[in-house]
């Protein structure tokens, strides 16, 4: 709140499975309540908008792959925004994915954002800000949905997937950092293969050779899905250990070392979703995480 109106634009950042678009609904179902404990959940407000049919909500985006996000549908958002609300006192666009916006629509969002209408709210999700021009991150408001704990995550699992051994429970919740991802690991064979792989690759990095690494990468590296979705997953693995180096907890490796893999990981990423031979960057891949 800015000295006592809600701001004209939001950014959710978390990582994947976080919760972000849920709470962009909740927000814009406070924003929209008729109850006195908002959001209320039960008016008729609050059901439509938790039911996403309401007609002053709206939801832009790509297919989450990147630079998916084209500027037509800004164009399209833009339009829509100067239109009067039709039930409700504001309108909301929610903006699924924006790091996936290429900088055209970036540039075209930031057009209205700087002179927004009085009457339209803008909530943003995405997994990382940096990926968002810095003038873009000067008009929102952002708001970060920290990883929840194994703590925090096994009671869910359990209420959840009460049918699941304990023992695979315990280990979705250590591996994944969101709700969302732990039940996806859950219900994903080959999601589970990823994740074991990328904690695999982890412990080789803490006690393992470059052969030794480049040997464990190589059943994923001639499909890029496949590829992408590891790096992913160690990507959260490394997050997670700068997490509790930078926090002055225990890790396995030093603030600098886990910083540098971040970095080639960062860096060789955009390759592979750009077409890159898999094969080889697997193995520059496996080369530049061992000499991190």
């Amino acid at each position: 709140m800015n000295g006592g109106r809600f701001p004209h634009a939001l950014l959710l950042e978390g990582p994947e499975g976080s919760g972000r678009r849920t709470f962009a609904r909740e927000i814009a179902a406070a924003l929209f309540c008729r109850g006195e404990h908002k959001p209320c959940g039960s008016c008729s407000q609050c059901r439509k908008v938790l039911e996403q049919n309401h007609p002053d909500v709206e939801y832009y985006g790509g297919d989450g792959s990147r630079r998916s996000f084209h500027i037509d549908t800004i164009r399209q958002l833009r339009q829509n925004a100067w239109l009067l609300p039709g039930e409700a006192p504001c309108r909301v666009c929610v903006l699924c994915g924006a790091e996936n916006m290429t900088d055209q629509a970036q540039n075209a969002l930031l057009k209205i954002l700087e002179e927004p209408p009085e009457h339209t709210v803008f909530i943003l999700t995405a997994e990382n800000r940096a990926m968002l021009l810095p003038t873009i991150l000067s008009r929102v408001q952002t708001i970060r949905l920290e990883p929840l704990t194994p703590a925090e995550i096994l009671p869910v699992l359990r209420e959840r997937c009460p049918d699941q051994p304990g023992e695979k429970l315990e280990w979705a919740a250590e591996t994944a950092d969101t709700i969302g991802q732990a039940l996806a690991l859950l219900a994903d064979e080959s999601l589970q293969r990823h994740a074991q792989l990328a904690q695999r690759m982890l412990e080789l990095l803490c006690n393992g050779s470059e052969y030794d690494l480049l040997t464990a990468v190589e059943p994923v590296s001639r499909k890029r899905e496949d590829l992408l979705e590891v790096c992913t997953q160690l990507r959260q693995l490394l997050t997670a250990e700068l997490t509790r180096a930078a926090s002055g907890g225990e890790s396995r490796f030093s603030t600098r070392r886990i910083t540098r893999m971040l970095e080639a990981l960062d860096d060789l990423l955009p390759r592979v979703q750009q077409n890159g031979n898999t094969l080889l960057l697997s193995t520059l891949l496996a080369l530049r995480l061992s000499q991190a």
